[in-house]
């Protein structure tokens, strides 16, 4: 990656001063005639040298970088037009995965290989430096294959393997916990995020724009300093702007050299778009189609809002009910429902005229608490997981039934209750988790618990599935996050700590508060830390069945 960025930039570099003389602009001149492509100049050179400062501190390419000798021999040449001929090798490159997401950087990789200005670099750093002896081979990253499976070497879950999903970037920190977040779905670029004190509307592009890879300052994560060694709270940093970001902690640009940074920047480079007064809002909820959001408090209000404006649409629930533990609109977004923790489930239409609207339908599921819910279809069919004294912890509800008639079925699962609850409509299936750690997937056409398997040691806190049902995460009291696959059940990531739970000292709250998987494999979570994260994950299907069936 390090080499890839490099010659990128001396590439880039390269073009732009060649573009010049073509325009008629002399160089000695460019101050005068075009001050921005003067600084377009400087700043390459800049990012040139510090990505060249970058690879001087590696002692050589890693075992197995690339084949240094063609596969054929036969031609009779000295060794460094041998070298040569093996680096363009249509098949020789570092990227080993046969999966179709891996040829975009394979074609990539061929591009810069050719390009005749580059490939000194190239052969500075693959073929001129020598690891040190002493290095073990195990500290650096395994190429996992069916070959490897068959001589039953070491396997490592997914996210050890150098993937992007490998490494999260901090979108938010609070100095307390985050209790809560939605992604706008008619624009995922905008987050809405609830702390204990506010609610704040943030424009996140700039920070999703470089996660896949991260272009600059990879190295200079968030994750990398103690929360004593950076004041998060600050109105203007640089540590994230992507595309003016150091590359390293000793080349920190200052404000003045970034003249798009406003006052409403959070110190992770989002942009603020509002806050909002509101105090221990626990659950928010994104309308499907349009830009509201609904937030649900620890005082039992449930409000809806419009992305960036200020007053509120409509105050659903108002405080002094019990306390809203899920929300979520219909598919449709016609219908919003509300789970309380006395056990209840109300579903209101969304449409409402009236200052203090009433519910429709208003039922108790579970007769200590009710912890989640899922619209099975519309709206006629409801699924609740929570806490109940016959221990029928996850139940099928008909809504077009009389209350008192309505359950279609109880689930005997989850000691001490569920917790969780997600619903996978193109295979019916329910996956919830619960208090001890477990997870259970129901078939809802077969009204039968088909498979449960303990996920977390404490108790799982957020569930989220993938939009295309190929897996589904688990987030625990503990803080941390795994990835499962759904069909066959087998573990794809683990990310330990990725929210631990804060001191005894600090807050009542513990670990990953709440998960969001979005298109592109892009995953969210938010949780005691304090902290708001993304990363994207890999294709669930990067690596073989048997590597999933032996973890």
């Amino acid at each position: 990656g390090a080499l890839l960025h490099l010659t990128m930039v001396k590439l880039a570099l390269h073009n732009v001063k060649n573009f010049f003389p073509i325009a008629g602009l002399e160089f000695s001149e460019l101050p005068v005639t075009s001050p921005l492509g003067i600084a377009v100049i400087k700043n390459l050179e800049n990012w040139e040298q510090i990505l060249q400062e970058k690879m001087d501190q590696f002692e050589g390419p890693p075992p197995n970088y690339i084949n240094t000798y063609p596969t054929d021999l036969s031609v009779g040449a000295g060794p460094a037009i041998l070298r040569n001929k093996a680096m363009l090798e249509p098949e020789n490159t570092p990227f080993k995965s046969r999966d179709s997401s891996a040829f975009p950087v394979k074609r990539l990789w061929h591009f810069l290989v050719k390009q005749e200005v580059l490939q000194e670099t190239f052969i500075r750093y693959i073929f001129t430096k020598k690891r040190k002896q002493s290095e073990s081979i195990e500290e650096h990253v395994e190429q996992v294959n069916q070959n490897c499976i068959a001589e039953d070497c070491h396997i490592k879950v997914e996210a050890d393997l150098g993937y992007p999903g490998g490494k999260a970037k901090v979108i938010h920190k609070e100095s307390d916990m985050i209790m809560a977040f939605s992604v706008n779905k008619a624009n995922c670029n905008e987050i809405v995020l609830a702390s204990t004190h506010d609610v704040q509307e943030l424009d996140v592009t700039s920070l999703l724009a470089c996660q896949s890879y991260i272009w600059i300052g990879e190295e200079y994560d968030r994750e990398s300093k103690s929360s004593d060694d950076v004041d998060y709270r600050g109105s203007t940093t640089t540590l994230y702007q992507p595309s003016a970001t150091s590359y390293s902690a000793s080349q920190v640009h200052p404000p003045s050299s970034l003249p798009w940074l406003g006052t409403g920047q959070t110190s992770t480079g989002a942009s603020v778009l509002m806050k909002r007064n509101l105090h221990n809002v626990k659950r928010m909820t994104s309308h499907p189609v349009h830009q509201y959001y609904l937030t649900g408090a620890q005082d039992g209000s449930v409000r809806m809002f419009e992305w960036t404006r200020p007053q509120q649409l409509v105050c659903f629930r108002q405080a002094g009910n019990a306390r809203v533990t899920r929300l979520y609109f219909n598919s449709q977004g016609n219908k919003c429902g509300v789970a309380d923790g006395e056990g209840f489930l109300s579903i209101w239409q969304v449409n409402q005229t009236a200052s203090n609207p009433k519910p429709y339908m208003s039922w108790q599921c579970h007769s200590k608490a009710t912890s989640d819910f899922a619209f099975i279809t519309s709206s006629s069919l409801v699924a609740t997981s929570g806490h109940s004294n016959d221990n029928r912890n996850v139940c099928l509800w008909d809504t077009l039934i009389s209350p008192g008639n309505s359950l279609i079925h109880g689930f005997t699962c989850h000691d001490h209750g569920a917790t969780v609850l997600q619903y996978a409509p193109k295979q019916q299936l329910l996956i919830s988790g619960g208090r001890k750690g477990h997870v259970c997937i129901f078939d809802i056409r077969q009204r039968q618990l088909i498979h449960t398997f303990q996920a977390h040691d404490s108790a799982i806190k957020a569930l989220a599935l993938d939009p295309y049902e190929e897996y589904f995460t688990t987030g625990s009291a503990e803080g941390n996050i795994k990835v499962w696959r759904l069909t066959g059940h087998g573990l794809i990531h683990s990310f330990k700590s990725e929210h631990a739970k804060q001191s005894i000292f600090r807050n009542i709250g513990a670990g990953v508060m709440q998960i969001d998987i979005i298109q592109g494999n892009r995953l969210f979570s938010c949780g005691a830390d304090g902290t708001l994260k993304t990363r994207v994950l890999p294709n669930a299907f990067n690596i073989p069945n048997r590597i999933l069936d032996i973890l």
